[in-house]
């Protein structure tokens, strides 16, 4: 924004009291040099500056006057509204990246909008996605319904003490790993418990071990958790075990992964069969957009509740107007998952405005639908595991495809190994990987063990992707060693990792989910 202002020199128009405030006149012409719009601002901060100059701006403004009074003398230089779009850019990008690459229509192309699979066909993806060993999956239905509470204590206690960690840029000692231990050593269970059945009630993540804070392997980086195992979204079914001597933490399964969960976070069915019909919707709505917030209200069960991309929820036949206070016009009535204050399952019915963006159903499973649901977290921070109410790399390319219905696995690994069109390209040189890549559709998961991200499509010899990363090296710049973006990104696979390779030469696996 700064750029504006410093760019366009200026001197000011003041006329009587009125405008003795004001330091900026900004004055707009047509293509015949004839005014058509003034406006004057006191004081303005740049931000103001690139603000009216944009908004006021017609489409028959040619040219663009900024005035400003300095030392008394008059000063002013013209700019086209036209020649300014086209060479300020108001974001920085990694190089290599234009304007235009940054929107999802420049890499839909052609048969782009053909159905990949039908509903049928993707559960029928998923099931062979839950049968195979290496995915790691969880059938929760399936999972035995009781467990030695005593042995799982003593096994989840004895976990060794992660070395060199920080807690708020402070080092950790071994009497911190002690108190966890103590913790769940303490559960008070027996050596044939029965399994709970939960369903997950606010966005949250699993942890490798039940504490509360950040536990980073950086002095300096207080927005790192190097344990968080998962992402848990609104309505998530899991099976529960152990609690903490304390209460406030349960170690939980996921359809994808295993960890402890912060027991305010879940809310417990008083059996299976409640259970089942929690997580079963006939008619539900999904939540398509990166973020979707229900609106403000006296009940903090509902109150400004985040739902991200991927969560679904079951339509409700109506809602109750003493529990929403308003009518359900113009609104999706869902029913959203509440924990009690005793802990158990309930249910309250929420409105969601018919403007947010989501889908009665999940969206048709094109690679157009794919490459607009990427674009959607464009920008969004990056949090590994998904803390900070964000996404990492695999937890993006999850959430996307979580839109058309799929159930991927949690990894890179896991999902490398999925029963689906996987082409190993692992030994192959840079040309060889690139003759492949020119017959990869858009919207394919590109892999290397430890990062992932989705295909765009091949600009002037470079291959581009959109991905959730959190540290790479500019090859505009090397010499600088590992940046971290920590954001949802587009680069092309010349970016380089830290040990002075290409993601080109990294690549292991291309995976086209059908």
């Amino acid at each position: 924004m700064r750029r504006i202002a410093t760019a366009l020199a200026a001197a000011v128009f003041m006329l009587g009291t009125a405008a003795e405030a004001a330091e900026y006149t900004i004055t707009y012409y047509n293509s015949d040099g004839e005014l058509i719009n003034t406006r004057s601002l006191a004081r303005p901060s740049d931000a103001d500056i690139s603000e009216y100059v944009d908004h006021y701006a017609t489409e028959d403004t040619k040219t663009i006057k900024v005035h400003k009074l300095d030392n008394g003398e008059w000063e002013s230089r013209a700019a086209t509204a036209k020649t300014r779009a086209d060479e300020l850019s108001y974001t920085e990008k990694a190089p290599n990246v234009t304007d235009e690459m940054c929107r999802p229509e420049y890499w839909i192309g052609e048969g782009s909008d053909e159905l990949i699979l039908s509903s049928d066909e993707i559960k029928a993806v998923n099931r062979r996605i839950m049968d195979k060993k290496e995915t790691t999956m969880n059938d929760l239905d399936s999972i035995p319904e009781t467990y030695d509470g005593r042995e799982m204590a003593q096994t989840l206690a004895e976990f060794e003490s992660p070395e060199d960690m920080y807690l708020d840029g402070k080092s950790v000692d071994e009497s911190y790993y002690e108190s966890i231990r103590k913790n769940i050593a303490g559960a008070r269970v027996t050596d044939k418990e029965k399994v709970r059945y939960g369903i997950c009630t606010s966005h949250t993540v699993l942890k490798a071990y039940p504490y509360a804070e950040w536990l980073s392997d950086s002095e300096w980086d207080r927005e790192w958790d190097n344990f968080v195992t998962t992402a848990a979204l609104v309505g998530e079914p899991m099976v529960l075990y152990n609690s903490t001597a304390d209460g406030k933490f349960i170690y939980a399964k996921t359809a994808c992964c295993n960890g402890w969960i912060s027991a305010e976070d879940v809310a417990i069915c008083k059996d299976k069969a409640e259970w089942t019909k929690a997580k079963t919707h006939n008619d539900f709505l999904v939540i398509t957009g990166e973020r979707v917030w229900l609106e403000a209200s006296y009940d903090s069960d509902v109150s400004l509740k985040q739902l991200t991309m991927g969560t679904v929820l079951e339509l409700a036949d109506k809602v109750d107007f003493s529990e929403t206070n308003r009518l359900a016009w113009n609104n999706y009535k869902v029913k959203l998952p509440v924990r009690k204050a005793d802990g158990s399952y309930g249910e309250k019915t929420a409105l969601i405005s018919a403007s947010r963006d989501v889908s009665i159903g999940y969206l048709p499973y094109t690679g157009a639908n794919v490459i607009c649901q990427a674009f959607k977290s464009l920008g969004n921070r990056y949090g590994w595991g998904g803390m900070l109410n964000s996404q990492d790399c695999s937890s993006y390319v999850r959430e996307v495809y979580r839109c058309f219905g799929f159930e991927l696995p949690r990894n890179t690994t896991w999902q490398a190994a999925m029963p689906v069109d996987v082409t190993d390209i692992s030994g192959m040189n840079d040309d060889e990987k690139k003759a492949v890549l020119n017959n990869t559709p858009p919207g394919a998961i590109l892999i290397w063990s430890g990062h992932e991200m989705i295909y765009l499509g091949e600009r002037n010899g470079l291959y581009y992707t959109i991905n959730d990363v959190s540290s790479l090296v500019s090859p505009e710049a090397p010499e600088n060693g590992i940046i971290r973006p920590r954001s949802v990104i587009v680069n092309d696979l010349s970016t380089l990792r830290g040990n002075g390779t290409t993601w080109m030469n990294n690549i292991s696996s291309v995976v086209v989910v059908k």
